[in-house]
């Protein structure tokens, strides 16, 4: 699974942002680059947590992880990481 690319579709189907996924680049923001509100960060998360299936703790939650696209990537390939090594 391409985690960058499902996170791409995700944004464009789920979240409504209107950029083709070819010109989403891991370092734009997802507040200035996509127009993501708080709800947006919020529903974001949900989908994450559903389409990737893993858990996004309020620690993870956070500007650092959410605020471009790359950071959303790694997060999420970190999480499915751990689950790994758990699993």
């Amino acid at each position: 699974m391409n985690v960058l690319q499902t996170i791409k579709g995700i944004l464009i189907s789920d979240l409504l942002v209107d950029i083709p996924a070819e010109r989403m680049e891991p370092g734009d923001s997802l507040r200035d680059a996509y127009g993501l509100d708080s709800l947006g960060y919020v529903e974001m998360r949900v989908c994450m947590e559903q389409t990737f299936g893993i858990t996004i703790g309020d620690d993870d939650f956070s500007p650092v992880n959410f605020s471009t696209l790359g950071g959303v990537q790694a997060l999420v390939e970190r999480l499915l990481q751990d689950q790994e090594t758990v699993g």
